[in-house]
């Protein structure tokens, strides 16, 4: 009896400790050791590095990159097919054709109108089968792409290299003018010239007419930066016929 009652007393004792030990679920749950989560870490992305010649864009503003060193103040700069404006923080805007061909000339000007006159004065060879523009086509890029690819043209052209370059400049009432001056012969002759406008005055350039007197024992004005008042002043000036002439904008 007294053996009955010790094992009683030890399956007892070891049922209080299961019990007291083993947890109790609820209906529907299950002894599940909850998953451990990973945190995923993105790598930070490596910032992109600019080519040693050629574009770079950078939050939304183009650069121009060349020998690995970033180009800046440039009227006109050739990348490719394309011509680009480039400023002191060396940001490149795209331009036509013609202003950056007119840019990039005025470059070698070392920024100075007065030698981007000089240069549509004297390194455009005077020739007189330019061609025309097409319908619609802006006459003064058209004479001026002429004539800075080819260093040859007419009055048409000399006019319009110098108004592109004016404009690169930073002129902003610049204008191409085409009408007729009085020749030897009696008639009127068409004829190209530029007018910049510089306050409240309006001056008149000239290329061809400095081209054509340059030569000449006919003492004249240099063709640079005149008004129309001085016509008959003693300077050989063309006598422009200014009630019909076209303005046109660069």
């Amino acid at each position: 009896m007294r053996k009955f009652t010790k094992t009683m007393a030890a399956v007892l004792s070891l049922t209080m400790t299961l019990t007291m030990v083993t947890p109790v679920f609820a209906e529907g749950e299950t002894n599940i050791t909850p998953a451990q989560t990973t945190e995923v870490v993105t790598p930070t992305p490596t910032p992109a590095q600019p080519p040693k010649n050629g574009l770079f864009v950078n939050e939304g503003k183009t650069y121009c990159y060349k020998n690995g060193k970033l180009v800046k103040n440039k009227y006109g700069y050739k990348v490719k097919k394309n011509y680009y404006r480039i400023d002191k923080k060396g940001v490149a805007t795209l331009v036509s054709t013609a202003e950056g061909l007119a840019g990039a000339r005025l470059d070698k000007c070392g920024g100075d109108l007065k030698k981007a006159f000089k240069w549509s004065s004297t390194k455009i060879k005077y020739w007189g089968s330019v061609g025309k523009p097409k319908k619609g086509q802006n006459q003064v890029e058209y004479y001026a792409t002429y004539g800075f690819k080819n260093g040859k043209g007419d009055c048409y052209v000399m006019a319009a290299t110098f108004c592109m370059m004016a404009k690169v400049k930073g002129y902003k009432n610049v204008k191409m003018v085409k009408g007729t001056v009085p020749q030897a012969n009696g008639k009127n002759g068409a004829h190209g010239w530029c007018e910049i406008k510089i306050g409240k005055t309006v001056y008149a350039y000239d290329p061809n007419f400095a081209y054509t007197y340059r030569n000449s024992n006919v003492k004249h004005h240099s063709g640079y930066k005149f008004t129309y008042k001085m016509l008959g002043k003693g300077f050989g000036l063309y006598k422009y016929n200014l009630k019909k002439v076209k303005r046109i904008s660069c």
